[in-house]
């Protein structure tokens, strides 16, 4: 398990095989994303979930969406892929993480 601590906010990851969980903590807030390993160039995919789930799932960051999910991606690539670069789906809400080294 991963956890990072950077102002009143922090992402804890959940390992579980080739996949696991993502949970963005945020004062008494929390967020929980499923993700798993990809193939080719992509070594995970995070599913942040479409604009419209997040109104039910997480009232308190709707409008926040996109800045909680680049924390979510920089904060896992900086403790877990290093070599990767996020790329975000705004329809489907998912984040993919690639090698850049190639």
């Amino acid at each position: 398990m991963g956890t990072s601590t950077s102002g009143n906010w922090r992402v804890e990851i959940i390992e579980n095989g080739r996949s696991g969980n993502l949970i963005y903590h945020e004062d008494s807030w929390d967020a929980s994303f499923y993700y798993e390993f990809g193939g080719g160039d992509v070594i995970a995919i995070i599913y942040g979930r479409p604009a419209s789930e997040w109104l039910q799932k997480y009232p308190w960051a709707v409008f926040r969406r996109q800045e909680i999910l680049e924390r979510v991606a920089g904060e896992t690539i900086r403790l877990k892929a290093k070599s990767c670069v996020a790329s975000f789906d705004e329809k489907s809400g998912n984040l993919l993480l690639r090698n850049q080294k190639q």
